[in-house]
């Protein structure tokens, strides 16, 4: 084979390839999914330098020497091979150079055995040199012990292979394209471990040339078009620092990642903080609330509002973001978190300035009406409306103050919601008027429970600061219905002038209004 005289030639320029591609990545050493990439390329390029090195002495000692030396670099790189691409798919590669030196020390011991091994044996039966196509090398017969430990680091080319294939399947089409070349080539070095002796390829040296094309494809994937990067710098702070919660499961609901902010609001949600959320199932959460369940199951998207058990004032929006669009039933979803405590807190303050009179805490008028007006809709009995004015209320404020007259007002509203919390619907209709709407059977009963709430007014005593006493009476003004047809205009006019009545006629007494009368329509 004539190309073959060059053999020892192609070695160097892979050498010289591995480390010019080894020193450009080194200045990007620092950037998520490329901090290992020079190291695998230099291991590379002493890979081919050791065995340009085996192929080109003449001495049997030397080429022995030459092979040792190129045993660290060759194990090394299926374990720099896995740092790569655990980096490169990973959010974050925390602890990972604390585990690599942990998967180095079984090389470190291999590559010792190796250099001793002519006196204890261990790891080679047999050693001798074999020529093919011209080219002379050591071959070994190795033992079972250095059988394991080569298993032991094809493993990590096998579990990168797999780290990456799964990466890629689960992410956006997008990236599964342009990093398809990167995969296809990883699987090179990896399964020519096990084809190259099928196929009888026993060229000294030809293992090194199967680590070129991840390498070289990594080189272009990562440097060449930086928007193939699963997680650059930029979109790796911000996922990170992101005050929403982001959290992306698979195609089986598993989580494939998240970041802080979503762990700690899945923590509340579901009363549990595991030690780590990555590889859990999203479904415990969505059991608990059917709505999201549906959409997430349909793969449809959407926005949600949950609430965390046991807890008052809290609240999440949930958006749900599918990952594909073109195959969304078969991919994971994105689920976006977003705190929505503080701005459902200030919604229920708009809603409470809005419905509810401050000095009572009763509802204020216009709220009022438009829940007399839905009541009065829905009922299939009597409805009766109460309206209360304090008698010579400002005698009150002329005599003890306007200070007084607000502690009187705020003592009557505080009887009003004792007495008909359960029981009706009450209300600040005016400055000293209160209103209270309530079902009942019959004008006879209504009248009895406003006489009862007269009586009881007229017992009470409100204390003022200062230690005066006042004794607080009321007139009231009564209207009643069984019709559904009668509005709350209607019904508030008679008990309006059922009022009148009251107080023009001696004060501290109830009148019972006429029927309300149904206003027709002017006829044209």
């Amino acid at each position: 084979m004539p190309w073959m005289q060059g053999y020892p030639f192609y070695l160097v320029m892979g050498s010289v390839l591995s480390l010019y591609m080894g020193i450009g990545s080194y200045k990007h050493r620092h950037t998520p999914g490329r901090c290992y990439l020079w190291i695998l390329m230099l291991l590379v390029s002493m890979i081919f330098a050791a065995t340009a090195g085996e192929i080109l002495t003449d001495s049997f000692e030397a080429k022995l020497w030459w092979k040792n030396v190129q045993q660290g670099p060759l194990f090394l790189s299926a374990i720099f091979t896995y740092a790569v691409i655990k980096e490169y798919v990973s959010r974050s590669s925390e602890g990972l150079s604390k585990r690599l030196i942990y998967f180095c020390i079984p090389v470190a011991v291999d590559v010792l055995l190796i250099f001793t091994d002519s006196y204890h044996h261990l790891m080679r039966s047999e050693v001798g040199l074999a020529t093919v196509a011209g080219v002379t090398g050591i071959v070994v017969k190795p033992t079972v012990l250095s059988m394991i430990l080569i298993a032991y680091d094809q493993l990590f080319g096998l579990y990168a292979v797999y780290l990456l294939a799964i990466s890629l399947l689960n992410g956006p089409r997008y990236y599964f394209r342009h990093n398809a070349l990167l995969l296809f080539s990883l699987l090179v070095p990896v399964l020519a471990v096990f084809l190259l002796p099928l196929l009888h390829i026993t060229i000294t040296g030809f293992t090194a040339f199967t680590y070129l094309p991840p390498i070289v494809a990594a080189y272009l994937t990562l440097f060449r078009d930086p928007r193939l990067s699963l997680y650059p710098l930029a979109k790796n702070k911000i996922f990170e620092n992101m005050k929403d919660g982001i959290v992306l499961t698979d195609r089986y609901d598993y989580i494939m990642d998240i970041n802080e902010a979503a762990a700690a609001m899945l923590s509340e949600l579901l009363e549990e903080k595991p030690e780590n959320w990555m590889g859990t199932s999203i479904q415990p959460l969505l059991r608990q609330h059917g709505q999201l369940s549906a959409c997430y199951a349909e793969r449809r998207e959407g926005q949600f509002e949950i609430e965390p058990p046991g807890r008052s004032g809290s609240c999440y929006g949930v958006a749900l973001i599918a990952t594909e669009q073109v195959r969304a039933k078969s991919t994971g979803m994105l689920l976006v978190f977003s705190d929505l405590s503080e701005k459902k807190r200030y919604e229920r303050e708009l809603l409470y300035q809005a419905t509810v009179d401050d000095l009572t805490g009763l509802y204020n008028r216009r709220h009022f009406m438009r829940l007399v007006q839905n009541y009065s809709a829905q009922i299939g009995a009597g409805m009766a409306l109460l309206l209360f004015d304090i008698d010579d209320f400002k005698l009150i404020n002329d005599t003890y103050g306007h200070m007084a007259g607000d502690q009187a007002l705020v003592d009557l509203s505080g009887k009003i919601m004792r007495v008909y919390h359960n029981k009706g619907i009450a209300g600040r209709v005016g400055g000293e008027e209160f209103a209270v709407c309530f079902l009942t059977g019959s004008e006879a009963a209504a009248l009895k429970e406003a006489e009862s709430f007269r009586t009881a007014m007229g017992e009470h005593i409100v204390e003022l600061d200062g230690g005066h006493h006042i004794q607080l009476t009321v007139s009231i003004g009564i209207a009643f219905t069984d019709r559904t047809d009668v509005t709350f205009e209607d019904l508030y006019r008679e008990a309006d002038e059922a009022l009148y009545l009251s107080k023009a006629t001696g004060k501290n007494r109830v009148t019972l209004g006429r029927e309300p009368m149904v206003r027709q329509a002017a006829k044209g």
